[in-house]
């Protein structure tokens, strides 16, 4: 049959959960220890030229890592993942550092870290009105001195975030 070799047999082995499981633990361990992020892991898997496989979010890697895939997804990226582990390990202990294991974006916007008080704000407001208009937003900001566009994501975030809450509850 048609299919790569590696795709056709997918024995039970592979399948079962608690080696999926210690399999992701030891992922995200070694990528830190590797001083690698999540999102560099995802444009890097683009650079293995692993056919029908292209560069990955960083949400996605971070949902390999929490075992919040699909089982069936958590079992298609596991080979890709252990393929750029054993590249980037052996790449780093024959200290060849191969800019295209480690790295993908090279302009990366620092993550936006909201501190407590503003963060606690930002709750009172979204529980009035998860969707504040764009007028709302920027008032929100200026008060806040934060970034209007910082304001529109921790917005947009949190709802997602709700909505993923409703369904892991079975609502």
């Amino acid at each position: 049959h048609g299919l790569p070799s590696h795709m056709g047999c997918m024995s039970d082995v592979d399948a079962d959960p608690r080696d999926l499981e210690a399999f992701a633990e030891r992922f995200k361990q070694r990528r830190i220890k590797l001083g690698v992020t999540q999102a560099d892991v995802g444009s890097a898997l683009a650079n293995l030229k692993i056919p029908g496989v292209g560069s990955l979010s960083q949400s996605t890697i971070c949902r390999f890592e929490s075992l919040t895939l699909s089982h069936n997804n958590m079992i298609a990226l596991k080979p890709i993942l252990q393929a750029w582990l054993e590249e980037a390990e052996k790449s780093h202990r024959e200290k060849l550092t191969k800019p295209e294991l480690f790295n993908g974006a090279e302009k990366k916007r620092k993550r936006t870290s909201i501190a407590a008080p503003e963060k606690r704000s930002l709750e009172a407001y979204f529980a009035i009105q998860p969707r504040p208009s764009s007028e709302k937003i920027a008032a929100i900001a200026e008060k806040l001195d934060l970034k209007k566009n910082v304001v529109r994501v921790w917005f947009c975030n949190q709802r997602q975030k709700q909505k993923r809450m409703k369904y892991s509850a079975g609502i």
